[in-house]
């Protein structure tokens, strides 16, 4: 905060490839605690909570989240619900399949249209639960369920996934796609490749 920092996004479970499930109970236990100690030394600090799970998520805003972020998109119902309920701000996130198996064999006839066809289907969706539409950030996933080729066509058609007027959320920060793209296995290799690519997105419309 002391830096700048705009929102802390707060998670109990690992979403990297080939990661496994934390129970609810366990991930709640993990967050809670520290969002109510950010709360009580910074009352005005935003945060985000990053979980799939309905009641980890419903927790997590009545302690003093106020954004939920959900790297499955809200398929499940009950986090919609939560999210209408609540009134939190939502990030829908892509992802094709789960951090367990989306890096199995990813594939797509056009990455860019379907991740935008999601996000329609998706707007519709929270539209009709009562969201209000300015809560809605979309962000297409980079990493998640994409090769190395989606990523690039992702990130070279940004301007492309915009819906509904609504702002676009790029996570691609030290990710190990650009490992692969400079060829070193070295993660502080990536820091200034993660400045240019960010510069890039926020020319593209990019504003999260």
């Amino acid at each position: 905060l002391e830096e700048g920092a705009a929102i802390i996004d707060i998670g109990g479970e690992s979403t990297r490839p080939g990661a496994a499930d934390v129970p609810a109970s366990e991930e709640q236990a993990r967050v809670i605690p520290v969002i109510e100690a950010i709360r009580e030394q910074a009352p005005d600090a935003c945060l985000s909570i990053d979980t799939s799970k309905a009641d980890v998520a419903r927790a997590a805003v009545k302690s003093g989240a106020s954004i939920i972020n959900d790297v499955t998109g809200f398929r499940d119902p009950d986090m919609i619900h939560v999210a209408a309920d609540t009134g939190a701000g939502l990030v829908v996130m892509h992802m094709q399949g789960t951090p367990r198996t989306m890096q199995s064999d990813p594939s797509y006839n056009d990455v860019v249209e379907e991740i935008r066809s999601f996000f329609e289907v998706k707007h519709a969706e929270l539209i009709a639960a009562g969201i209000q539409p300015e809560a809605i950030v979309y962000d297409p996933g980079i990493g998640f369920g994409k090769t190395l080729g989606h990523n690039l066509e992702l990130l070279k058609r940004l301007d492309e996934l915009t819906v509904a007027d609504r702002p676009l959320l790029l996570g691609v920060s030290r990710k190990s796609f650009i490992g692969k793209l400079i060829g070193s296995d070295d993660v502080q290799d990536r820091n200034w490749p993660t400045v240019a690519i960010t510069s890039r997105a926020r020319e593209q419309g990019v504003t999260l």
